[in-house]
């Protein structure tokens, strides 16, 4: 709960955070956007007043008329203006003039002082006298533009690789532009060309650079300050939340102590007479039935809390016992249904006592309300057929399912049976770790089930596999549900930390036309096509018929495996490693008295492997067998060339696959094994599971019995994952329960996985069995085991495996 909190916490400080990022990114790239806006304005607006300069410059020059210099060597007579009679005259004095034009003025003023104020000025036209004031491309165009009709050009251009702003807007004939122009048939009002500015966008860049480089500082500085305080304010909050779940959880433990205290005084006693009127109501009884004492005294009993269909069967056995003093029910306790006081009806524990008191029989009966009680038991049996972590049918729950609907098909049902295996789930595992993992399959689950329909049955088949039956559909009404599927899962994002996945998935979808195979069989197909749909590359659906045996060939993933376990074999990498199991005591370090014998491999650059990479493949090409001789054989060699000493377990445990159990010649094997390594049998125990040992019942047994015989132990591992497992169990001579890891592991979080390891360890010592808890990971654990009275204990909180050598 703690975690929950600190992580919703934590979500929330990040949703914040991402927020605030983005807002800030935000409002810089506004920032950017008007300083950027901001610098071209301001250059347009440098561009229009140097235009307004030169329009001013030639209107004075035009209003004037005519302008004169001094004929030098810089300025010559104007070829151009050669046909003005008084383009050349003589002052008084003797100097000679020659006219100008505006023109000619403004490229003067750009070319002798234009670097006063890096800006140039053009008159020019499509038509112009002087050569030099013939328009570039650029001036081309906007001068066709203002012809056109447009009053202003103005763009960001590129002159000898810098960046200047051109503007032209157009020039207006007046009267004084045709004493020069008088040829050129313009008309004053007119357009007669244009005058361009060229403005260099250097400087007003630099200014805009300062300028985003200054703001965007400020608002990564504002950025980091709003980080930090959600970090703190996080880190405050999260502090908070985890003293005020202490508090919860001590006052939960107080009131589960005061609970236990009382718990022998929550039941009802309510006392009658001989004509079954109430004397007694205790208050546990006016809180179980909602009727005060005072209202039921000298009322009829069955009147009150026994329910209308009941009442006269009370009725005749209270008299039959009165008349012939003959006991029913009294003295024993049964379970029943009781009435409260708004007519509703729940189940309660009864049991009965006669007193007699001068001749007149009193009953007491002692009520216990045990709704919660059935609850419960339908929780442990809800857990019993459904995944503890996904809560879908476990894979034992599905095959009955998929059993039972091939056992009721008619000639023209048809079903659909689907494989559903998650693609890149091994990255989020390794990448987060088991607890993401696990949170992943929850949230897919609910998708799953979300988006297959109420007939349909879905399960949890193992890992990251499920299995779904699609009941009285098409194969094509299937396979648009699996590629809706496909699509949900593909569009699904999965968040942890401060990281999101995306995942595939891959289907295998089996068309089932009759029960013509068995579960298994149909299992193994769409498990094949499901592999097939991996292989060619995955988030897929691959579609085949339930008597398609090709698919199976296409299994080459898992042949590979096959081969990678024959090499492994040639070339001497498999090791062989320990896990040590302690017995449970009242001291804090337990003592090593066993150890689990464990495989793994190494492949060929010298990376262990571990057996859940290798096993599957094993177990599917009959492998195990194999493998199992070489995991017995090895190790009582090892065994029997290691001396005892005091660190040296006393009983070390060996796992058998089921192709072991039921192999006539492996009883053989481990005999002869026996007898040539001189172990003592009584130090070796055998581990089976206890699926093998139900499905093989009879082999098991034999095996068992055979092995007995010479000393060798044997015990029952994951013991508990299946309800049938205790009716089972009388009939197999096992020394040992190992209790499945799933219940230990949340025993000391969830209450129902507590109820099962009780259930179990209870089972087990009442037949004489000596119980192994799996997957202790807490001292916590390890405390209630020892409460309860569990003999042994293993997992990482007591010891990790580590190669077998190493203990020596």
């Amino acid at each position: 709960m703690i975690f929950k909190d600190n992580f919703s916490t934590i979500s929330y400080a990040f949703a914040l955070g991402v927020l605030w990022s983005a807002s800030i990114a935000a409002i810089t790239l506004w920032t950017i956007a008007e300083e950027k806006k901001s610098t071209l304005n301001l250059a347009k607006a440098e561009a229009r007043a140097y235009f307004n300069k030169d329009q001013a410059v030639r209107l004075w020059a035009t209003e004037h008329g005519r302008i004169y210099v001094p004929v030098t060597s810089n300025y010559p007579p104007d070829p151009n203006l050669a046909h003005i009679p008084e383009r050349d005259i003589r002052t008084p004095s003797g100097i000679r003039l020659t006219l100008i034009n505006p023109a000619r003025i403004i490229r003067e003023l750009d070319e002798n002082f234009g670097h006063l104020y890096g800006v140039t000025g053009k008159v020019t036209s499509l038509t112009p006298l002087a050569v030099e004031n013939t328009p570039d491309e650029w001036e081309k165009l906007a001068l066709y533009r203002l012809a056109l009709g447009e009053k202003e050009v103005i763009e960001l251009t590129t002159i000898d690789g810098q960046e200047y702003l051109r503007l032209m807007q157009p020039l207006m004939v007046n009267a004084g532009c045709l004493l020069c122009h008088a040829g050129q048939d313009f008309t004053p009002g007119e357009p007669g060309g244009g005058i361009g500015i060229a403005l260099p966008m250097q400087e007003l860049r630099a200014q805009e650079a300062t300028a985003i480089v200054s703001k965007t500082s400020i608002l990564l500085i504002l950025w980091l300050l709003g980080i930090a305080s959600l970090i703190v304010g996080a880190w405050i909050i999260a502090r908070q939340v985890a003293v005020r779940q202490r508090m919860l959880q001590r006052l939960q433990r107080s009131e589960k102590r005061k609970s236990a205290i009382v718990e022998t005084a929550l039941d009802a006693i309510v006392t009658i007479d001989e004509d079954d009127r109430i004397l007694e109501f205790n208050p546990a009884a006016e809180k179980i039935f909602g009727y005060t004492a005072q209202e039921v005294m000298g009322e009829r009993m069955a009147e009150l809390i026994v329910p209308e269909p009941l009442r006269r069967q009370h009725y005749e056995g209270f008299q039959k016992h009165l008349q012939t003093n003959k006991a029913t029910i009294i003295g024993t306790r049964i379970e029943t249904t009781a009435m409260r006081a708004d007519r509703t009806e729940f189940p309660v524990e009864l049991s009965i006592t006669r007193i007699d008191q001068k001749d007149t029989p009193l009953f007491t009966a002692y009520i216990r309300d045990i709704t919660i009680n059935r609850e419960m038991a339908q929780q442990l049996m809800h857990q019993a057929s459904h995944d503890y972590l996904t809560n879908l049918l476990n894979r034992h729950s599905f095959e009955q399912s998929l059993q039972s609907l091939l056992d009721s098909m008619g000639a023209s049902s048809q079903h659909c049976l689907m494989y559903l295996d998650l693609d890149r789930f091994k990255l989020i595992n390794d990448s987060c770790g088991h607890a993401a993992g696990d949170e992943l399959l929850r949230q897919l689950a609910i998708l799953l089930d979300d988006n297959t329909g109420d007939d349909a049955i879905l399960g949890r088949l193992g890992g990251d596999e499920f299995g779904l039956v699609i009941k009285n559909r098409t194969p094509e009404a299937a396979l648009q549900i699996g590629r809706k599927l496909l699509k949900e899962v593909q569009d699904f994002r999965f968040y942890w930390g401060n990281k999101i996945f995306s995942l595939g998935m891959s289907i295998g979808l089996v068309n089932i036309t009759d029960a013509g195979q068995g579960v298994t069989d149909l299992l193994r197909l769409a498990d094949a096509a499901c592999y097939q749909a991996k292989e060619e590359g995955r988030n897929r659906i691959i579609v085949t018929n339930q008597f398609d045996g090709k698919i199976l060939q296409l299994r080459r993933g898992e042949i590979d495996w096959i081969t990678h376990i024959e090499a492994a074999f040639e070339q001497q990498r498999f090791v062989l490693y320990q896990q040590p199991i302690h017995r449970i005591g009242n001291g804090a370090k337990p003592p090593f008295v066993a150890m689990e014998i464990l495989l793994r491999m190494r492949d060929p650059k010298g990376r262990m492997v571990t057996p859940d990479r290798f096993i599957p493949s094993a177990e599917r090409y009959n492998s195990m067998a194999v493998i199992d001789r070489w995991v017995l054989r090895n190790t009582l060699r090892w065994l029997a060339t290691h001396p005892h000493k005091e660190r040296m377990p006393e009983l070390t445990t060996i796992n058998l696959s089921g192709a072991s159990v039921v192999d006539p010649l492996f009883l053989d094997y481990v005999l002869e094994q026996l007898q040539l390594t001189s172990v003592p049998p009584g130090s070796i125990c055998l581990e089976i599971t206890e699926t093998v040992a139900i499905t093989n019942l009879s082999r098991a047994r034999h095996f068992i019995t055979e092995l007995h015989g010479t000393g060798c132990l044997f015990a029952l591992d994951d013991f508990g994952s299946g309800m049938s497992s205790y009716g089972y169990l009388k009939d197999l001579p096992v020394d040992f329960l190992k209790i499945d890891g799933q219940f230990v592991q949340d025993m000391d979080r969830d209450p129902i996985s507590l109820a099962m390891v009780k259930s179990i360890n209870e089972i087990g010592q009442l037949m004489g069995k000596q119980t192994i808890a799996e997957h202790v990971t807490s001292e916590a654990t390890l405390a209630l085991l020892a409460e309860i009275g569990v003999n042994y204990a293993q997992g990482y909180y007591l010891g990790e495996p580590t190669p077998l050598d190493d203990l020596y």
